[in-house]
């Protein structure tokens, strides 16, 4: 059967190239992790119509792949993805074309469109891996599943969590897609390249994590021993944090209020803000969350969601909690404090460089599953997945923050939050979360 072939060492990259390609193509789209696969693939399928292929895999690189093609006479059009296309359509101008990184979603389906006939049937549905679901933790539009070739059913709502346990529930009825709405599938399409191209600028940049107090590197480690956790995901984490560290350094402003807070006595500031981040993207990828940009946005609004908060505030957080929560209390300090969370989505939602959805993180960080949190009372229903994950972990911090024996407070916070964690997307996570702890 004729068939596409996609390669690219980068799971995500992938995923997202065969979601572009269903919506329009009828044919097949077979996926390999490295040249030497793509060939390997080639020998046991046959040839296929189209090979997209990266530049940079360590198992057999694309002009490998290319090379080692045309030496076997497999002369088929082939795509190179490339974070420099000029020099390398310079240097093989008999490739098909060369697509520049991080700009990908529209380029692929033009020149796949200018070699195959697009499929006579217009998808109303575009299927989704549900492996690519889990890695991201969530999406912004409904989820459905396929009944038959005309009938879907919706399954999960827009915004709701996605953990391994709902991936198993599809997989074990031999389910490997989810479809969105082919509106939808655009917007997510759209949503992807700009995170695609916000982790691209990151790579480039030259900061780093020097900057976060060396204390809450310590704590951090402390706190993956007793939670059991392996060393890759703290390097996940920790990676994950360099990202976010880089992302708001692109944003000179946004950078140099970051850095004065870090700089100018804030001890407790900067062990809070860096204990949170490497935290809550470790808990990210403990629930499989382990899309980059998933996690890296759960850094971003840990390193800037207390950026206007006076540090005197962290000698007693829970009063300070406790009093904003208070929505008579009208005393000038407890409604500036009352207010951070929006202040600081304003100020982040202002940034051409950051990331959709860290803002929302930022002005849910402090609601509550009883709807009693600021600043906006919200139920537990409309707290979207990644801020559910930012408000347990940072409960976690303050609930062990004196703890003599760490791993019996652990133990004591998971079995003393579980009733508060009961209900919308805190059910899912927490419960994510306390498996993932072995508790």
């Amino acid at each position: 059967m004729s068939y596409i072939l996609v390669v690219d060492d980068e799971a995500d990259i992938r995923d997202i190239f065969e979601l572009i390609l269903k919506r329009s193509f009828s044919l097949e789209v077979v996926l390999a992790e490295s040249g030497n696969q793509a060939i390997e693939v080639i020998r046991t399928r046959g040839v296929p119509k189209v090979v997209i292929s990266d530049m940079n895999m360590l198992d057999g690189d694309g002009v490998y792949l290319f090379s080692t093609m045309r030496e076997s006479g497999w002369n088929v059009p082939f795509i190179l993805c490339s974070t420099n296309a000029k020099e390398v359509q310079k240097r093989y101008p008999e490739m098909y074309g060369v697509i520049e990184k991080p700009d990908i979603v529209g380029p692929v389906a033009l020149m796949v469109d200018s070699l195959l006939k697009r499929s006579s049937i217009k998808l109303t549905f575009v299927p989704i891996r549900i492996t690519f679901l889990m890695r991201l933790g969530s999406t912004s539009y409904d989820l459905h599943m396929a009944l038959s070739d005309s009938n879907f059913v919706k399954v999960l709502n827009a915004g709701d969590a996605f953990v391994v346990g709902d991936a198993s529930r599809f997989q074990a009825k031999n389910i490997d897609y989810l479809y969105l709405t082919a509106a939808d599938a655009d917007l997510f399409l759209q949503s992807f390249e700009k995170n695609l191209s916000m982790l691209s600028d990151s790579a480039r940049s030259t900061s780093d994590l020097t900057g976060l107090s060396l204390d809450s590197l310590e704590s951090v480690e402390r706190m993956a021993r007793s939670l059991g956790w392996t060393p890759d995901v703290l390097h996940a984490a920790k990676h994950a944090v360099d990202l976010a560290v880089k992302t708001v350094s692109l944003e000179s402003n946004l950078f140099r209020a970051y850095k004065l807070r870090l700089s100018s006595g804030g001890g407790h500031y900067a062990r809070h803000v860096g204990l949170l981040a490497f935290l809550s993207c470790g808990f990210c990828y403990k629930l499989g969350w382990v899309s980059e940009s998933t996690q890296m946005k759960l850094g971003l609004a840990a390193l800037l969601h207390d950026l206007t908060v006076d540090e005197e505030v962290y000698e007693d957080i829970n009063m300070w909690n406790q009093a904003a929560s208070d929505l008579a209390d009208k005393t000038p300090a407890v409604v500036k404090y009352r207010n951070h969370p929006y202040e600081v989505a304003n100020l982040v939602l202002s940034m051409k460089n950051l990331p959709p959805d860290v803002d929302q993180i930022i002005l849910q960080h402090h609601e509550m599953r009883d709807g009693l949190g600021f600043p906006r009372g919200l139920n537990p229903n409309r707290i979207s997945p990644m801020a559910s994950v930012f408000i347990i972990v940072e409960d976690l911090i303050n609930f062990t923050a004196d703890a003599v024996d760490l791993d019996q407070s652990i133990q004591d916070f998971l079995k003393v939050k579980e009733s508060m964690y009961s209900m919308g997307n805190f059910r899912k996570v927490f419960e994510a979360m306390r498996e993932s702890a072995k508790v």
